[in-house]
C-alpha cells in the first residue's frame, strides 16, 4: 500500500507543477492589474489558461489526498517534492529557455534534501486520529503564522523576500492541511461519511488561504524561489504535526537522524541558491509581459 501511495503522489506532484506553472505565466502577465485580495483573484478565473493550470493542480491534489490515505503523512509530503523539478522543467519549456545551472542545482538539492526525508523518518503506517478540537485549534494556530508571514510580505520592498514570504504561508497552510486530509482520508477508508465533518470544513479554508497566498507569491517573479519555498513549507509543516499531533514516530537511531541532518543541510543550500540566482531581473519576462487573453482586460 506504501508503494502505491508513493507513486500516487509522485505523479500527483507533477500534475500540481504544471498547473503551477500554468497559473504563474498568466498571474505575472496580469500583476498590472494590481489589486491583493478576492477582487483580483475574479480577475485570474476569467483567464482559460489559468483555469486549465487550476484543472491540473486539481487532478493533482485529488491523487495526492489518495496517496495521504494510503501512507503516513510524514512520508508522503517530502515525497510530493518530487514537484519542485517537474516544475522548473515545465516553467522553462513554457519560456522557450534552457533550464539555468542555478535553477538546476538549487532544485535538485531542495529535492534531494527532503526526499532524504524519505528515508530517514520510519515506515509508520497506523491510521492517524485526531479530534476535532484539536484540528480547530491546530487550523486557528497556522492561519495565524499565515497571516504573520503575509504581513512580512507586504512590510518588506525585495520582491525575492516577498514571494519567499508568500510561498512560506501558502505551504504551511497546505501542509497543515494535508495532514488533516490524511485524518480524513483514513476514516473513509471505512466510513464514506467521515467527509461530512468539521475537519474538512477546516481543510477548505486552509486551502483557500494558501491558494490566494499562492497566486499573489507568483506574482513576484520569482517562481522557482516561491514554488521551492513552497515545496519545503509544506512538508515541513506536515511532517511537524504528524510527529507531535499525529504521533507518528522520529527516527530511533543515530544513523538515520544524521542522514535527517544532512538532508536538513541540503535543503538550505538549494534554497540560498534559488535565492541568488533571482536576485537580479527574473528570467523570461520583461517588465511589460502580457498574456494573450490580458488584452482584453481593462485595469
Amino acid at each position: 500500500m506504501l508503494v502505491v501511495a508513493v507513486v500516487l503522489a509522485v505523479v500527483g506532484a507533477l500534475f500540481i507543477a504544471l498547473g503551477s506553472a500554468l497559473q504563474e505565466q498568466v498571474v505575472v502577465g496580469m500583476r498590472f492589474l494590481g489589486g491583493r485580495g478576492v477582487r483580483w483573484l475574479l480577475r485570474l478565473v476569467r483567464q482559460p489558461r489559468w483555469l486549465f493550470g487550476a484543472a491540473c493542480a486539481g487532478l493533482g491534489v485529488g491523487l495526492h489526498v489518495l496517496a495521504l490515505s494510503r501512507g503516513p503523512v510524514s512520508i508522503i509530503q517530502p515525497v510530493g517534492t518530487t514537484g519542485l523539478l517537474f516544475a522548473l522543467g515545465v516553467k522553462a519549456v513554457l519560456e522557450r529557455r534552457r533550464l539555468g545551472r542555478a535553477e538546476t542545482l538549487g532544485g535538485t538539492a531542495v529535492v534531494l534534501g527532503l526526499a532524504g526525508l524519505l528515508f530517514a523518518l520510519p515506515h509508520d503506517t497506523k491510521a492517524p486520529n485526531l479530534t476535532t478540537p484539536t484540528a480547530t485549534l491546530l487550523a486557528g494556530i497556522t492561519l495565524l503564522a499565515s497571516g504573520l508571514a503575509v504581513t512580512v510580505a507586504w512590510a518588506v520592498s525585495s520582491r525575492s523576500a516577498r514571494a519567499a514570504a508568500l510561498a512560506f504561508a501558502a505551504g504551511t497552510t497546505f501542509g497543515v492541511a494535508s495532514a488533516l486530509v490524511s485524518v480524513i482520508g483514513h476514516r473513509m477508508l471505512s466510513d464514506l461519511t467521515a467527509i461530512a465533518s468539521w475537519p474538512t470544513l477546516l481543510v477548505v479554508v486552509l486551502l483557500s488561504t494558501g491558494g490566494l497566498a499562492q497566486q499573489h507569491a507568483y506574482r513576484m517573479r520569482r517562481f522557482a524561489l516561491a514554488f521551492a519555498m513552497l515545496e519545503i513549507a509544506d512538508p515541513v509543516s506536515a511532517a511537524t504535526v504528524g510527529v507531535l499531533v499525529l504521533g507518528e514516530p522520529l527516527p530511533s537511531t543515530p544513523p538515520a537522524a544524521a542522514w535527517m541532518g544532512l538532508s536538513a543541510v541540503g535543503i538550505v543550500v538549494g534554497v540560498v541558491v534559488l535565492a541568488r540566482s533571482y536576485l537580479g531581473p527574473a528570467p523570461g519576462h520583461s517588465d511589460h509581459a502580457r498574456v494573450d487573453s490580458d488584452r482584453h482586460l481593462s485595469p
